[in-house]
């Protein structure tokens, strides 16, 4: 987790930081928003947003943070009220694809082969892969218990999936820089992901 300093008994200022900071990072990219314009959106001097969070890339941290939170609360939520895990996994991909759409968002500043390889940046990237992988050999797992689905190695079907999935999107954007990235790039990505999805599902269906 991310570094917060003084924040006890602050969590609404703190909620608030973090919504203004995703604004500017979304429309702004990283290096381009500034530690005293995020303060100034929220009524707080430069110093007391220090107060909160050490530096902007801690910010940008815990961003990304609660929105991989945020995303698999909705997965086992979803896995708790459906009881067809076709449906489960056509949402996973759907809500994986949002979540990737904002991840790319927010890291929009220069990043190189050498920024990639970044602790925090890594660590975030093996943090959210972990889950994942979690969540889809579950899904596998409910669909097994259900008679629905056919696998007999949950946990390395999961891991072929998403290395799949990831391998679709690099080649929908042709590898090009995320700075470079439109809406026809997403729309393209969702479409090659969604054909994949259709004959993975043929693949382990009983």
């Amino acid at each position: 987790m991310v570094a917060i300093t003084h924040n006890a008994g602050n969590s609404e200022k703190v909620e608030a930081i973090l919504a203004a900071a995703q604004k500017r990072l979304g429309r702004y990219g990283f290096e381009k928003t500034t530690m005293a314009e995020i303060a100034s959106d929220v009524n707080l001097s430069k110093a007391s947003l220090y107060y909160y969070f050490p530096d902007k890339e801690s910010i940008w941290y815990a961003i990304l943070d609660k929105e991989q939170d945020e995303f698999f609360r909705l997965m086992n939520s979803r896995l708790l009220e459906s009881h067809d895990p076709k449906v489960i996994i056509s949402e996973f991909v759907k809500l994986r694809h949002d979540y990737i759409t904002t991840f790319v968002n927010l890291t929009k500043f220069r990043f190189t082969d050498r920024d990639e390889n970044r602790p925090l940046f890594q660590g975030m990237i093996c943090k959210f892969r972990a889950r994942e992988e979690q969540q889809v050999a579950e899904i596998l797992k409910q669909g097994n218990k259900t008679g629905v689905f056919e696998v007999d190695q949950p946990e390395k079907t999961a891991r072929l999936f998403l290395d799949i999935l990831h391998g679709l999107r690099k080649v929908a954007v042709r590898n090009r820089p995320m700075m470079e990235l439109v809406k026809e790039d997403y729309d393209l990505m969702f479409e090659k992901q969604k054909d994949f999805l259709e004959l993975f599902m043929r693949s382990i269906k009983k």
